[in-house]
């Protein structure tokens, strides 16, 4: 719902400005870090499957909705910039960058992909190789400049790695009692986080715009580029609160059903809300010429408020109608497609019912003609 929450205040004119988008934003650091350490306690299995086996129980059911669904998404929202921007319609490079970069809405279905085949690299390695290992996206800093997916990497992959290489130290950690002890300390690392972007943005401030990456002789960084490594130093000191904070909350009646509800419908969800807000709130919008939305208004159509709450049940909709859509036979296989797990032993099923047929073949060619017995010659 975080998620949800940000891309609606970033559409609705003055939306960062609320109250909703500042207590969002602090709960930023948490949101995406703990997503990607769930996953990868959730993909200890990996480090146990074949590289087949990797392929159609978990790649395959990233890969097709990733694939259909994002050129659905940029394709719609660079059909609304063309027709009501005035912005020049997109080529096919645009398409293909977007795609095979992830730079898009769908892009944690993208880099998960990755994140898999690495984990399943490194099955092998011992659990703190393989965590150390995961830093040294830090090297490919200087490309984040061309590619924010990069970023991504150096943020993301080491918790994961964390996630599913340490995942009994996660879980023990999140199972133990709440002593007083462990409360502090991990409110003091949540503190420490933020004083990282604290400091960041004092010293960013009268800093160089660019400067030299001594990982990479002859590369320089931007100030955007370093604050992804002010981010990952973070988001890490941070992950503890988070953690606690979903122990939490899971111990909440009625409130961990729901957010359990959420957490079985995250993909319809995900995929729907940024195609339901174009169609829904953006289209809309341009046609309504003359229409000021401001914090300050009085009157409901108006009112920034007003435009969060409906954007917010629009996304709803959105994800009501790609669960729908996942119930439809074929056309629901572009969300969850059709399981690939026994596919090899069909193939070979049906080679060797091939290969048994053509050499029975040429036996039955081989027969005489039929004859009567010589009693009724």
């Amino acid at each position: 719902m975080g998620v949800v929450l940000l891309h609606v205040c970033l559409a609705v004119p003055f939306g960062m400005d609320t109250l909703a988008a500042q207590v969002n934003h602090i709960l930023d650091p948490l949101r995406m870090p703990l997503f990607f350490l769930v996953s990868g306690m959730f993909s200890t299995k990996v480090l146990r499957m074949s590289l087949w086996q990797l392929f159609s129980r978990r790649l395959w059911f990233f890969l097709v909705p990733y694939v259909l669904w994002t050129p659905i998404e940029v394709g719609l929202m660079d059909w609304y910039r063309a027709a009501y921007d005035g912005a020049t319609p997109a080529d096919l490079d645009f398409y293909l960058d977007a795609l095979l970069m992830g730079q898009n809405m769908y892009w944690f279905l993208y880099v998960l992909v990755p994140f898999n085949l690495i984990l399943w690299a490194t099955r092998k390695c011992a659990p703190w190789v393989a965590v150390a290992l995961s830093f040294t996206t830090i090297l490919a800093l200087p490309l984040n400049s061309y590619c924010d997916t990069v970023g991504k990497f150096i943020m993301y992959l080491p918790i994961f790695m964390a996630g599913a290489h340490l995942s009994s130290l996660v879980r023990s950690f999140a199972s133990s009692a709440m002593t007083p002890n462990k409360i502090v300390g991990a409110t003091t690392a949540y503190v420490l986080g933020f004083g990282t972007y604290a400091m960041w943005y004092l010293v960013s401030a009268d800093g160089p715009e660019l400067m030299n990456w001594p990982l990479w002789p002859g590369a320089v960084v931007e100030a955007n580029d370093v604050w992804t490594l002010v981010r990952m130093v973070g988001q890490m000191l941070m992950l503890p609160i988070a953690v606690l904070a979903a122990m939490g909350l899971s111990q909440v009646r009625y409130l961990s059903e729901g957010l359990q509800f959420l957490g079985r419908h995250t993909l319809p969800i995900y995929l729907g809300h940024p195609i339901a807000l174009t169609l829904f709130f953006h289209v809309p919008m341009a046609h309504a010429e003359g229409l000021e939305i401001n914090l300050d208004s009085t009157e409901l159509l108006h009112s920034t408020q007003f435009w969060i709450v409906a954007c917010l049940a629009f996304s709803f909709v959105g994800g009501l109608v790609m669960w729908g859509l996942q119930r439809i036979p074929v056309i629901g296989w572009t969300l969850k497609p059709p399981s690939l797990v026994g596919l090899p032993q069909k193939v070979r099923g049906l080679i060797a019912a091939n290969t048994h047929g053509e050499v029975e073949a040429p036996a039955k060619e081989t027969r005489g003609p039929r004859t009567l017995p010589d009693d009724r010659v």
